[in-house]
């Protein structure tokens, strides 16, 4: 109730503050409602159905004929369970800046979201913004993105333009980390008390839980783009000096091998009630997530070739930090190039794209590969004069033989209202970045309603 009585309050307030037209100003309103329920109750604790809710309002408007402006916020309500219900509600600010635009230069100073790269959903030198990853890549690359606070120069040069951009509190990506079907460890924590020998042991692993390390104000992230064409391709070079977006967690071996893999923690224990007794007392159930200093070294293409659009991608990032199969961490260089090309032909879309990965690292590593190559499809084709669209998104990991496939028919009711039907369908094995949700196919419907 709690969850319903402030999205209407918000909905309320939004419908008031539209301004009137003799103001210079846009509002935009984005309510979207969803829910979906698990295809098979197939692994302890999980969810059997959840709820996603967001409501966006937007204010675009312009101060005379060089200052403009947006203010944003975005309200999340999130309901799930497995026979209780929980409840998230979050309420932040989004895309919120002013906005001076000079002959020779833009310069953008507030919340703001970044866009780089070519390809599309995929994040090879797209790393200015933190992701929302509360629900894993479910929601689509622009609903993840996460607003932070920064300032955007934009230099223009003829053809050539130079980006320039400085943030002094960087944002991580929003992780859950436990008791959720798509957090970080899932359900460990239950699942291991479940298989605890005592209560002492099974009380550790309820306390698990994860410090997280996380950049401050003051720890400045920076970085720039050149963008320019070359007859007719258009392509950018880029450079980026931030926190790595996915954490490496640190702390004593019993703790982790407890988050990651409960079966192994209990392995670790003395078979003796006292003596196990003793370790756990004198051990921290707790872990801390850090997020190391990288740099990513970016180049984009984009061109057409026929009926073809083509577009290229290539980020190598220095320092990398991983995880590795005994739980310790390990630093290597990563290299990721992606290569797509998509088509339409009347009301068919095609877009076919391929990414491959090098980590520079002769370490067995958890959940990555020192290569890997994988393929995403997306097929939409509009019938009924576009109001109905039956589209696909896939991807597939050809070195973990793991997927996520992603069927859906998007109904378009009318210009403000569109409900999508369809499934999440992972694959793959329980050690792989996809596979790992693989109990977590579901059904989902979706509303959005735009005004």
């Amino acid at each position: 109730m709690r969850l319903i009585t402030v999205l209407s309050a918000c909905l309320s307030v939004a419908l008031v503050a539209r301004p009137s037209p003799a103001v210079a100003a846009d509002t935009k309103v984005v309510l979207q409602v969803q829910g979906a329920t698990d295809l098979s109750h197939d692994e302890p604790h999980e969810d059997r159905w959840d709820s996603r809710n967001q409501l966006e309002v937007a204010v675009d408007g312009t101060a005379g004929d060089a200052l403009s402006y947006k203010v944003s916020g975005r309200v999340k309500g999130d309901l799930y369970g497995d026979g209780n219900v929980d409840e998230d509600l979050d309420l932040e600010v989004y895309e919120t800046y002013l906005k001076y635009r000079a002959e020779r230069f833009d310069l953008t100073v507030g919340n703001l979201v970044v866009h780089w790269g070519k390809l599309d959903e995929l994040v090879l030198t797209d790393n200015v913004n933190a992701q929302d990853l509360d629900q894993f890549i479910l929601p689509w690359k622009e609903d993840r993105k996460l607003a932070s606070p920064m300032a955007q120069a934009e230099i223009y040069l003829g053809d050539t333009t130079i980006e320039l951009l400085v943030s002094p509190h960087p944002a991580i990506n929003r992780i859950t980390f436990f008791d959720s079907d798509w957090a970080f460890f899932r359900h460990n924590r239950e699942i291991g008390a479940d298989q605890a020998p005592d209560s002492v042991s099974s009380d550790f692993f309820r306390s698990l839980g994860v410090n997280v390390d996380a950049p401050d104000w003051g720890d400045v992230e920076y970085g720039g783009r050149l963008r320019s064409t070359a007859g007719e391709v258009d392509f950018a070079l880029s450079a980026l000096v931030y926190h790595q977006r996915i954490p490496v967690f640190r702390g004593n071996a019993v703790a982790l091998a407890a988050a990651f893999d409960p079966e192994q923690a209990l392995t670790l224990l003395p078979g003796d009630p006292a003596t196990r007794a003793a370790l756990l007392s004198a051990t921290s159930p707790e872990i801390t997530a850090r997020y190391p200093w990288v740099v990513t070294l970016g180049g984009e293409l984009e061109t057409t070739i026929g009926d073809y659009g083509v577009r290229a991608e290539l980020a190598h990032t220095l320092s990398a930090q991983y995880q590795t199969a005994d739980l310790g961490v390990t630093e290597a260089d990563q290299t990721l190039l992606g290569i797509g090309a998509d088509v339409t032909i009347d009301a068919f879309y095609g877009n076919l794209q391929a990414i491959q990965q090098w980590v520079q690292e002769s370490q067995s590593l958890l959940l990555a590969r020192q290569q890997a190559i994988t393929l995403v499809l997306v097929l939409e084709y509009e019938t009924l004069r576009g109001t109905l669209t039956p589209a696909l998104y896939t991807a597939w990991d050809l070195g973990d033989n793991a997927a996520y496939l992603r069927p859906r028919l998007q109904y378009k009711a009318t210009d403000q209202l569109t409900l999508d039907l369809g499934l999440h369908v992972i694959t793959g094995d329980d050690n792989t970045t996809l596979g790992q949700f693989d109990a977590n196919d579901q059904v989902y419907l979706l509303a959005t309603l735009s005004f």
